[in-house]
């Protein structure tokens, strides 16, 4: 019997060892202190008397978070290309018209129009600044946002399954190990008034429902048994003789 205590205790161990390093939590303090107490056999008594469930430390999604991380930093990058096609704008407007300021100085005496100008650049504005370069890479950018925009939604609803699916599994986990701690330990407990009062009333109730249920069996037999005595055993017994019995009786007193 001690022998398979000391293997429950060191079967407990390794089971709250590899629970530790399958969820990352191998640094918690409740964790790696009652893995050594197991291992030592030392002070379990302390450790019988702490619930588990109010100790065991809640692991984190690993696959929700990092989709997480992705999501937010996505977020980050289409919050700011939002307004890049406005800066954009502004900037080849800005340059567009200083370069018109140019061409107006070098020819007077032959004025275009702005938007021409901005359109053909007559040699003076910059290729990549010209209005169809600008209006083409904005419209790449929208539809950059526009997707941006879809895939964060789109992944944001399954990161939350896949969260809420792990944390219930997680949870899981975690009930089940925190019953096998208790399972193991409560032997481990020191009898205590309060312990005492508690083992007496479990034991008196499991008492009074085995009492309870005696009862009812032995009422049950009791018809039981009141039924089949009640009932004829044979053939014969169905038929009544006290007429052919008392017959006798009457012949002779026809003789007197």
């Amino acid at each position: 019997m001690a022998i398979k205590k000391l293997q429950a205790t060191d079967h407990l161990a390794d089971t709250l060892d590899q629970w530790a390093n399958k969820y990352r939590v191998a640094g918690d303090a409740y964790l790696s202190n009652l893995i050594h107490a197991l291992r030592d056999r030392k002070g379990l008594h302390i450790w019988a008397e702490l619930d588990p469930l109010d100790y065991l430390p809640h692991p984190e999604s690993r696959v929700a978070s990092t989709r997480t991380s992705l999501i937010r930093l996505l977020t980050v990058i289409r919050n700011v290309l939002v307004f890049s096609p406005v800066a954009l704008t502004w900037a080849a407007i800005g340059e567009a018209t200083t370069a018109f300021s140019v061409y107006i100085k070098e020819n007077g005496a032959n004025v275009v129009n702005f938007l021409d100008f901005w359109q053909n650049g007559y040699d003076t504005l910059g290729e990549k600044w010209r209005i169809g370069n600008v209006a083409l890479l904005s419209f790449i950018i929208i539809l950059t946002v526009i997707a941006l925009t879809l895939y964060v939604s789109i992944a944001g609803h399954k990161a939350k399954q896949l969260r809420h699916n792990e944390e219930a599994l997680i949870d899981a986990d975690r009930l089940a190990l925190a019953i096998e701690i208790s399972t193991v330990l409560y032997d481990k407990r020191r009898i205590t008034a309060v312990t005492m009062n508690q083992a007496l009333a479990g034991s008196i109730g499991r008492l009074v429902t085995a009492t309870r249920s005696l009862e009812v069996a032995a009422k049950s037999i009791e018809k039981s048994s009141k039924k089949v005595s009640s009932a004829p055993t044979s053939y014969l017994d169905r038929f009544d003789f006290d007429p052919l019995l008392e017959s006798p009786k009457r012949s002779r007193g026809r003789r007197a």
